[in-house]
């Protein structure tokens, strides 16, 4: 049973691939489409080369023209074609082609039709993880721009990738999921091609039941939607599923209804296929004469399309009749026949193979290439950023560096600032001493000029006079030589900044500079130098004008403390 199923399977699936890959009733151009339209189904596939020929003359005019829209869509039917034609490597590069044009004008809908090719290509090619990662994009994709019938393509397609490698479990479940699909968005083609599927896959698991279920639910949608092509996948299945159940009537009724119905479209592949599977069940059944006239059939119109599939087949099951008539002769004459078609069908299966393995060398080179440009733009970047971050330590390290010596000037600054500030508290202090000192001094030159004036005889007069005026003339000199010596150790730039900016400053000047530089009041100037305060406030005057001060709102002792 399996392997005539599996004959129908690849006939689904063939059909399913075909009407999935070409997709020109939805993207070809007008002019593409109005002359395919004059032609039957059956002499599309005989006049490929003349679409392809179509295809090459819109894809050449959209390029003069600089018409990158048509150019994309041109490239996509090319690589469409190709893939009918089973030129694989020819397909691929139009497919990669339009996938990166597709990407550069940002067009996700050319892009799905470039990648579904692309996963088409790797299916024929055995690899099933590039086609699954096609599929899964496209599937991707379809969800990211609400495509909702590629959306069922690729479900289908994940279906039949597993399919093919035997996954019956994986196989149903996309299928399910893509039947699903096309039931919630009302695709009635996606449905019928879901059904099929399914039927498909309950026969290899053998279980008859769901077979007829689905075949029966196809036949009712292929109806309602008058596509007589896939009603006779339909029949034809359906006619197996009888025969497999020694339901002979009903199974030869439904291959003749497929029968009629390809023979209506003028589709030469699906009449001979049937034709076939109507030999195969007359033998069946005993009719041998009515097995040899199929057969026979089978062999003519394959040899004149060039089907050789056909005419190996057919020259088998001649032989085996052949053989149960006891006619040897003809029996050995169709298996000569037999052997040579299978050498030629190696030799072409060999070539096909060869080609396949030399395309899937050249996308294993061009993925290693690509994947060798990766790693060296990784490791490009890593370097770049390794430089960066060893770029950025050393910055880091720099500015660690420079803060740690900023916080040592500020420490060293902080420290000097306190020692002056220390030296200026102890120059106020000695300041101040020098004050109780010099008042408790003329405290007592104050007591003697009493003395003096109460004194009777002239030379104690005179001594106390001497007396007074050499105190008083000791106590100013060492009261401003101490001074002078401690301010220039607190300020030992003050003086010569100050004579630098203003030449014309006099010793009492600079004095008074001094004192205000201490913060001192006038009461406190006064009580120092024995001054009175109207006497310290007109000095104040005149050095504001030796010192250009005009404004009346600058402080004297703030402009004298910034220099």
């Amino acid at each position: 049973m399996n392997i005539i199923f599996r004959i129908i399977l690849f006939f689904i699936i063939f059909l399913t691939f075909y009407q999935g890959a070409g997709g020109q009733s939805d993207t070809d151009s007008l002019e593409l489409r109005v002359e395919l339209g004059k032609v039957s189904h059956n002499e599309k596939f005989r006049n490929i080369d003349k679409s392809l020929e179509f295809a090459q003359q819109e894809l050449d005019l959209s390029v003069s023209t600089g018409n990158q829209q048509e150019e994309l869509k041109s490239l996509n039917t090319l690589g469409e074609i190709f893939i009918d034609k089973t030129e694989l490597k020819t397909a691929m590069d139009y497919a990669v082609r339009a996938n990166a044009l597709a990407k550069q004008l940002e067009d996700p809908y050319q892009q799905l039709r470039a990648l579904y090719s692309m996963g088409l290509i790797y299916t024929q090619l055995g690899n099933y993880d590039k086609s699954s990662e096609m599929f899964y994009e496209c599937l991707r994709l379809s969800e990211q721009i609400n495509d909702e019938i590629m959306k069922v393509k690729a479900l289908n397609s994940i279906g039949i990738v597993y399919h093919n490698q035997s996954n019956y479990d994986k196989a149903l479940e996309f299928y399910y999921k893509a039947l699903t699909k096309a039931k919630d968005i009302g695709y009635s083609k996606g449905i019928s091609k879901g059904l099929n599927n399914l039927a498909a896959i309950f026969g290899i698991k053998e279980d008859n039941i769901k077979v007829a279920q689905y075949l029966s639910e196809a036949i009712i949608l292929n109806k309602e939607l008058n596509d007589v092509e896939m009603l006779g996948v339909n029949y034809l299945n359906y006619g197996y599923y009888f025969q497999v159940q020694k339901k002979y009537d009903s199974a030869l009724n439904y291959y003749n209804e497929a029968l009629t119905i390809y023979e209506g479209l003028d589709n030469v592949a699906s009449v001979i296929s049937t034709k076939i599977f109507l030999a195969e069940y007359y033998l069946e059944v005993g009719n041998t004469e009515k097995s040899k006239t199929f057969a026979k059939e089978v062999l003519e119109a394959g040899k004149h399309y060039g089907l050789k599939r056909f005419v190996y087949e057919s020259a088998a099951l001649l032989s085996k009749i052949y053989l149960l008539q006891n006619d040897s002769l003809q029996a050995y004459k169709y298996q000569v026949l037999e052997l040579q078609i299978k050498d030629s069908l190696n030799i072409e299966e060999s070539q096909t193979e060869l080609s396949k393995l030399e395309l899937q060398y050249e996308l294993d080179k061009a993925e290693q290439k690509n994947r060798i440009a990766e790693q060296r733009k990784d490791m490009i970047i890593i370097i770049v950023v390794t430089s960066l971050i060893f770029v950025i330590i050393i910055i880091i390290l720099m500015l660690s560096r420079m803060r740690i010596k900023a916080n040592s000037v500020k420490l060293e600054n902080d420290k000097l600032e306190m020692s002056l500030e220390l030296r200026s508290k102890e120059l106020t202090a000695n300041v101040m001493s020098i004050m109780k000192k010099n008042n408790t001094l003329w405290q007592i030159a104050k007591k003697l000029k009493v003395i003096q004036k109460e004194a009777v005889k002239d030379e104690t007069k005179i001594a106390i006079r001497k007396i007074t005026t050499e105190l008083n003339k000791a106590v100013e000199d060492e009261q401003w030589e101490e001074f002078e010596l401690r301010f220039n150790q607190t300020h030992n730039e003050f003086y010569n900044k100050l004579l630098a900016s203003f030449p014309n400053l006099t010793p009492q000047d600079l004095r008074l500079c001094a004192f205000l530089r201490l913060n001192m009041t006038t009461k406190e100037i006064s009580e120092l130098t024995g001054q009175r305060t109207s006497t310290i406030e007109m000095a104040r005057t005149r050095l504001r004008k030796k010192l250009n001060i005009t404004n009346t709102q600058t402080n004297l002792i703030t402009f004298l403390t910034k220099i």
